[in-house]
C-alpha cells in the first residue's frame, strides 16, 4: 500500500495529559514512523498555545478555543485550506467521534476527501446522549466512510445504528519496552511498598482521572461489604471527583492509602510496579491505557467487564473479571486476588504481563489504523 498524506484533528494532544491525548500522540507517531506524512490539527482549551510545530513526517497545528469556539475550527479551517491547495490530502480523521469528530467530517467534505471516526470511549458513551454533543457524533458517523472503535462491544453497538458502514475494532496498543524498570525505578517502587504495608497488605492501584464512570466509591463499597478493607491498601494516581476524595480520605470506608498527583510518563513505571494489583471498577468505558500500563508492569486487574476491559482480560487466568455495576460480584472478585498465595499472584503476575505484550503491540495498533484507513478511501460514499 502507498504512504497517505493524512489530516487528524483531536482535541487532546500533547502536551495535554491523560489517556486521550497518550493514545492520540502514540497512532500518529506510528502512522508517521510507518511512513504515512500526518499533519494533526488540535482544537483546544484555553491552556492550548497557538502555533505550528513541524516534526518529522509532518506538521502539528495548534488553534484555541478562545475567546470564542468557533474560533479553532474557522483558523484551522484557513490553514487547512492552503496546506490542501499545496498537497492534497487523501483522507481525514477524527480522533474522538464528538467535537474532533463533527469538524474531521466537515473539513472532509469540504475537501472533497473521505472522512474516518474513531470512537474512544466517552463520545459514544456520554456524549451519544446529550444533546448538542451527541449532534456531533451523529454528524461525523453519518459522514465517515469508515468508522474505528476502542472495543468490539462499540463496534457492534455502532453497526446497529449505522448497517452497511465499515465500523471496525482498532485497540489501544502498549510498547513493552517503556515499561521496563530501571534501578531507580526498583528503589521507588520498593519505598512505596514499604510505605503501603505491602508485607501485610495487598496493593490495589487506582490510576487517571477517577471521575464517576470509574465506579472507585462503588467499588470500595464492595470491599467493605466484603470485609476485605483491612486486607488491602490502596495507590491513587491521578485526579478524583468529590464523592471519590471525600471517600478516600475516610478511614471507615477506604483502607489505607498513598495518594499522588497527575505524573509525568517517566514515573508510571515505578509505580505501577508498586501494585500487585490493579483496579478498574468502570461503569462503561473504553479501552483504558492503565489497564495495558499496568499489566505491561505486571500489575494484575481487577476489572469490570466494561468496553474492551472483557476483550483484554480472561477471568482467572489473566485477572479478574466482574459485571459492571454488580457489586456482589466486584467483591468476589476482590476477594479472590486478595486471598491469592504469593506464589500464585507472582505466576499469575508473570502471565499477565506476556498476555498484554504479545497480544496489544505497537504492530497491531498500527495495522489496524492502517487497515480501517485504507479501507475508508476504498469505500463508496454513502451520502
Amino acid at each position: 500500500m502507498k504512504p497517505l498524506r493524512i489530516l487528524w484533528v483531536t482535541e487532546r494532544y500533547p502536551p495535554a495529559k491523560g489517556g486521550m491525548a497518550v493514545s492520540c500522540a502514540r497512532q500518529v507517531r506510528g502512522l508517521r514512523r510507518g511512513g504515512h506524512e500526518v499533519d494533526v490539527v488540535v482544537l483546544g482549551g484555553a491552556a492550548v498555545e497557538a502555533g505550528e510545530r513541524p516534526t518529522g513526517g509532518g506538521m502539528d497545528l495548534f488553534f484555541r478555543r478562545q475567546p470564542s469556539p468557533e474560533i479553532a475550527p474557522n483558523m484551522a479551517w484557513t490553514a487547512i485550506r492552503e496546506r490542501h491547495a499545496r498537497q492534497p490530502y487523501q483522507c481525514v480523521v477524527g480522533f474522538g467521534a464528538s467535537w474532533a469528530g463533527f469538524n474531521a467530517a466537515s473539513f472532509a467534505a469540504w475537501l472533497g476527501v473521505p472522512s474516518v471516526a474513531l470512537a474512544r470511549g466517552n463520545d459514544f458513551d456520554r456524549d451519544w446522549f446529550l444533546p448538542r454533543r451527541g449532534g456531533w457524533v451523529r454528524e461525523a458517523f453519518a459522514r465517515a466512510r469508515a468508522i474505528g472503535a476502542v472495543s468490539q462491544e462499540k463496534v457492534e453497538r455502532i453497526a446497529a445504528l449505522y448497517p452497511g458502514r465499515v465500523v471496525r475494532w482498532t485497540p489501544n496498543s502498549v510498547d513493552v519496552a517503556r515499561w521496563e524498570l530501571l534501578a531507580a525505578d526498583e528503589t521507588r517502587r520498593d519505598e512505596l511498598r514499604s510505605l503501603l504495608q505491602a508485607g501485610q497488605r495487598r496493593v490495589f492501584g487506582l490510576f487517571g482521572e477517577l471521575k464517576f464512570k470509574k465506579r472507585v466509591p462503588f467499588w470500595l463499597e464492595a470491599v467493605r461489604d466484603t470485609g476485605l478493607l483491612d486486607r488491602l491498601s490502596l495507590l491513587v494516581v491521578g485526579t478524583a471527583d468529590e464523592e471519590t476524595s471525600r471517600i478516600l480520605s475516610d478511614p471507615a470506608l477506604a483502607p489505607r492509602s498513598v495518594r499522588l498527583p497527575f505524573c509525568s510518563p517517566g514515573e508510571l513505571p515505578a509505580l505501577y510496579a508498586a501494585c500487585d494489583f490493579v483496579a478498574l471498577p468502570s461503569a462503561f468505558e473504553g479501552m483504558p491505557n492503565v489497564l495495558l500500563e499496568a499489566m505491561a508492569c505486571g500489575a494484575v486487574p481487577v476489572a469490570s467487564d466494561a468496553g474492551a476491559m472483557a476483550s483484554v482480560v480472561e477471568d482467572g487466568v489473566t485477572g479478574f473479571l466482574f459485571a459492571a455495576e454488580n457489586r456482589a460480584a466486584a467483591g468476589e472478585a476482590t476477594r479472590r486476588a486478595v486471598e491469592l498465595s504469593d506464589e500464585s499472584l507472582a505466576a499469575l503476575s508473570a502471565r499477565v504481563r506476556t498476555s498484554v505484550t504479545e497480544r496489544f503491540t505497537a504492530r497491531a495498533e498500527l495495522d489496524a489504523i492502517e487497515a480501517l484507513l485504507y479501507a475508508a478511501i476504498s469505500a463508496p460514499d454513502t451520502g
